[in-house]
């Protein structure tokens, strides 16, 4: 037997949950922070077979993994040092999600 435990980011818990469960995999979720940008995160345990490690990891993955994604930044409002007078948000490209995955190793399950 296994625990998975997988930090993900909170805009990827619905999907991921709902995915892992649609595999009849059973998950306990935490409201979690990172302690270095302090964000958002959901963590999230599942206690599996080992034979079944790989397909919960394969679901999180593509679920939760990390993309690249379109975000709107105001940022580039100035040119030159000096202030063009129009707000438009400029499209920028960059890395979304990611997750980090631990493995332990259980010697029992119960539910009651």
């Amino acid at each position: 037997m296994k625990m998975i435990m997988a930090i993900i980011h909170h805009e990827d818990e619905m999907d991921t949950v709902r995915c892992l469960n649609e595999q009849n995999f059973f998950v306990t979720k935490l409201s979690t922070t990172g302690g270095f940008l302090k964000g958002k995160n959901t963590t999230i345990m599942i206690g599996t077979e080992d034979e079944r490690v790989d397909d919960a990891v394969n679901v999180i993955r593509e679920n939760a993994g990390k993309r690249r994604a379109i975000r709107y930044d105001n940022s580039g409002n100035l040119t030159g040092g000096s202030y063009t007078g129009i707000n438009m948000p400029v499209p920028l490209e960059v890395e979304v999600g990611g997750c980090t995955i631990f493995e332990f190793p259980i010697d029992r399950i119960e539910k009651f």
